[in-house]
């Protein structure tokens, strides 16, 4: 099984939005990224779902991805914000699907670091980490861990 954890596109800057943190938008150009790293994304990676954080900019990351890719999105609640811990989160993963879930940090680098029996990894905006195996604490190994720079430019 692989699990592609998918970091939103770059959205509103705290300081530039009065409302609520889970309401805080994708900006133009990280719209416009996202799309581009996931037509890249399509011809590498295989998926069979695709789960997204209910949060404004995770959902706007999440239909642009569900779009490209063909698949159909599915909003689960344990990946906004600091819902619950790696450890609870990992219990709530498919056993037989690859699937791609988007997120936020640090939450998905938490989640991967625990999967992979190690310390969390970092993910830029709109960055991918690739990850095989049992979806189980320490089970799974990691395949990339890639900037959208250069997923870019393995697609070229």
């Amino acid at each position: 099984m692989r699990l592609i954890l998918l970091r939103h596109g770059k959205a509103l800057e705290r300081s530039e939005w009065d409302g609520a943190d889970a309401d805080r938008p994708l900006t133009k150009d990280g719209a416009d990224q996202i799309t581009r790293v996931c037509k890249a994304l399509r011809d590498l990676i295989r998926a069979d779902a695709l789960w997204s954080s209910p949060w404004a900019r995770a959902r706007s990351t999440a239909e642009l991805a569900s779009s490209v890719w063909k698949l159909p999105l599915r909003e689960v609640e344990w990946l906004a914000g600091e819902a619950m811990a790696a450890d609870e989160r990992i219990a709530l993963l498919p056993t037989d699907a690859d699937v791609v879930l988007v997120g936020h940090e640090p939450d998905l680098g938490l989640l991967a670091g625990a999967l992979l029996g190690g310390t969390a990894l970092q993910l830029k905006k709109a960055g991918v980490a690739i990850l095989d195996g049992k979806p189980a604490p320490g089970e799974m190994r990691l395949i990339g861990l890639l900037t959208p720079k250069i997923v870019l430019e393995l697609a070229q």
